[in-house]
């Protein structure tokens, strides 16, 4: 049995298979998909498989035969007419005996199918499963010496009534009808009283050839109530979303609106790095041909809401413009205590012109400056909106600002 994934199992089902569904770990027979909500295909917690398919032989079902070569070394079962070997083990060697098995279908790679193929082929041959033992003559040497008439219609009354005490016992009737025999698994699952026993009837009468298909799902829905009702801690089934079912043609269509969202918001992306490179870029020349150094400072204010990372390339950009319009200048301008020039910058452009310093810096030391920059920063953006806030008119000729 292949076990499928979810994805693998929505091909499958797209391209025309029939597939079944159970919970990942469970005890419980795979169920046909159609009794799932159409969520489970991205449930982890759930397993597929791609439905056994059934032929008749007779009156019986068996599962079909594989069509396809297996592996050289696989293990194969092949069924036989033999009764005391309902099946023949062998290692697969891709021989020609090996190919005629295959053409005539003959291979099973589970020997559960092949013991069910080999019955079904032994019954409808008119043969029996049961084998009888030989009977010894122990007769007298006078016993077969030639009867009389009357002796010989004695003897062949007292054969008959023997043949009936004997043999009428000794035949079993074998029971079709799926009613009743509905009705006698149904009392054996009841009178179970450990999960064992209510698993070891599941092959009973799944391999049963008189039971369709719907006779078999009932009786699979009643071992998993016994099994709920004998260890409810173990197969109480988890809650799930329940959604309808869904068509295939739906599923489709979700999958296309997945991956277009996923297309979509790719392409925003790349169209925000390519909008950023593009104003990053002019940024650089600006301040790469800017004449003063208050006019590559400005430059810092388009960049409010940019990361470190994003900055990083402008701000080295301006520093070196910086150096090269007044080299010396720009030497004093970096004092060994950087950290109190920032904590004491008189406005925002002052404060823009230091954190162009910081990136000069070395790496270790950056991020702790960058730290006083954004407190500084913090600090001169409230005092100006605590200014604006605290003006207000007096009752003396005087105003007062705060």
């Amino acid at each position: 049995m292949i076990i499928l994934n979810g994805q693998e199992a929505f091909a499958a089902m797209a391209a025309g298979q029939n597939i079944e569904c159970r919970h990942t770990g469970s005890d419980l027979d795979f169920d046909s998909i159609r009794n799932f909500p159409a969520t489970v295909y991205f449930d982890p917690d759930h397993e597929f498989r791609i439905a056994v398919v059934y032929m008749t032989i007779g009156t019986m079902q068996v599962p079909e035969a594989i069509s396809e070569a297996p592996a050289k070394g696989t293990p194969c079962f092949a069924p036989s007419l033999l009764i005391t070997e309902l099946s023949k083990s062998f290692k697969w060697k891709n021989s020609e005996s090996d190919l005629e098995l295959l053409t005539r279908g003959l291979v099973h790679l589970h020997e559960d199918n092949a013991v069910v193929h080999a019955q079904a082929l032994i019954s409808v041959s008119g043969g029996s499963l049961s084998t009888e033992e030989p009977v010894s003559d122990t007769s007298l040497p006078w016993e077969n010496e030639p009867a009389t008439e009357a002796e010989n219609s004695q003897i062949q009354t007292s054969n008959d009534v023997e043949e009936k005490t004997s043999v009428e016992p000794a035949v079993e009737e074998i029971e079709t009808d799926p009613v009743k025999l509905v009705e006698k698994f149904t009392m054996q699952i009841n009178a179970c009283t450990t999960n064992e026993a209510v698993l070891a009837l599941r092959p009973v009468f799944m391999a049963n050839g008189h039971l369709e298909r719907e006779h078999t799902q009932h009786l699979c829905k009643l071992t998993e109530d016994k099994l709920l009702e004998l260890d409810p801690e173990q197969y109480t089934p988890k809650p799930e979303h329940t959604t309808n079912n869904l068509s295939v043609e739906e599923l489709k269509r979700l999958q296309v609106e997945a991956e277009k969202l996923v297309v979509e918001k790719k392409l925003a992306s790349e169209s925000a790095d390519a909008e950023y490179q593009n104003l990053l870029k002019d940024l650089i020349t600006s301040a790469t041909n800017a004449q003063t150094p208050k006019e590559a400072t400005v430059l810092t204010g388009y960049t409010r809401n940019w990361t470190e990372a994003q900055r990083k390339p402008l701000l080295d950009a301006i520093h070196k413009r910086l150096r090269e319009l007044a080299p010396a200048e720009a030497e004093i301008k970096t004092p060994p205590s950087l950290m109190v020039q920032i904590q004491n910058a008189p406005d925002l452009t002052a404060l823009d012109a230091l954190e162009i310093d910081v990136s000069a810096r070395s790496p270790e030391i950056q991020p702790k400056l960058m730290d006083y920059v954004k407190k500084r920063r913090f600090e001169l953006e409230n005092q100006a909106s605590e200014v604006v806030q605290c003006k207000r008119p007096l009752n003396t000729p005087s105003e007062f600002i705060l």
